[in-house]
């Protein structure tokens, strides 16, 4: 698909304004808190399973204008991640603060990784292969999480549309041998151990960044496409694994945004292989909007 975005059209308040009428960037709106249940009662599973699940957490006013707002930037051949310009994208994850001070301690940091998936309901389509976010140790002994990732759909994400799946924490070897790197650290010896979670739209899944963890393949029989965004969240009490974390509780400014954006189609290019025009509207907004921040490009 052409990119259709250049430079000078994303610095343009205007121009994300008027490609995206229904959603706001600065505006006024706050996070109204997720319905999450008692975040108490998830951190047990969290440890045991290494992920948790829970339906019907965003309400479906909050997500409908999301999902719109990717579909319009995926048939514009615009790069998905810019759907964080807007605030909407940034208040679904902020509405999870209950259960992520649970999780990871009241002063909790967001990291600057974060991504947004449009995939098809067809064989050419496919979420992210079977990986572990991170393969230094991030959990504790117990299994409690220094970092998380937070995945939230905003379709219904079923096996036909490539949902989540799975190596529960407790039927994975490497959570015995406390290593997650190294050769076969994506290998699943027992199919059987595989879960498949698919999820209900404005659904919320969670998992520890030790989780063995990818998206299914699409299929022609699927009904829509499925699409969803991720946050990387990490303790306060612990050394960045990241750089710069961002205040949870602070909307970035719409520059800040740009800046964000821009480092993330460069640092997941071995994920999604930039055209020259991409790399170099990425370049751009990186360079001007986050001077001083170490990346390899």
């Amino acid at each position: 698909m052409q990119n259709m975005l250049s430079a000078q059209q994303a610095e343009q308040r205007e121009f994300w304004r008027q490609l995206c009428p229904g959603m706001s960037i600065e505006g006024d709106a706050f996070a109204a808190p997720a319905a999450v249940g008692d975040p108490a009662d998830l951190v047990p599973i969290l440890n045991r399973e290494g992920y948790i699940q829970v339906a019907d957490a965003l309400p479906e006013a909050r997500i409908a204008p999301i999902r719109h707002a990717v579909s319009t930037l995926f048939q514009c051949g615009i790069p998905l991640p810019f759907a964080f310009v807007y605030d909407e994208m940034w208040l679904a994850f902020q509405s999870l603060s209950r259960f992520l001070s649970t999780a990871l301690g009241e002063d909790y940091r967001a990291l600057p990784d974060f991504w947004v998936w449009h995939v098809k309901p067809n064989e050419d389509s496919a979420g992210w292969g079977p990986h572990r976010d991170r393969v230094q140790p991030t959990i504790y002994d117990d299994n409690s999480p220094q970092t998380l990732t937070v995945w939230l759909p905003f379709t219904d994400a079923t096996p036909l549309n490539g949902c989540m799946y799975v190596l529960p924490a407790h039927r994975d070897p490497r959570f015995i041998e406390r290593r997650w790197d190294g050769e076969g650290n994506n290998v699943v010896y027992n199919p059987q151990d595989i879960r498949a979670l698919p999820a209900t739209a404005g659904s919320l899944l969670a998992w520890n960044q030790a989780v063995l963890h990818w998206g299914g393949r699409g299929s022609r029989l699927g009904a829509a496409p499925r699409i969803s965004a991720a946050f990387e969240f990490q303790r306060g009490d612990c050394a960045p694994f990241n750089q710069p974390l961002l205040d949870p509780y602070r909307m970035p400014t719409f520059a800040e945004r740009l800046g964000l954006i821009g480092k993330q189609a460069l640092q997941y290019r071995h994920m999604y292989p930039l055209t020259d025009d991409v790399a170099a509207v990425a370049t751009s907004l990186y360079q001007r909007f986050m001077p001083g921040v170490s990346l390899s490009i």
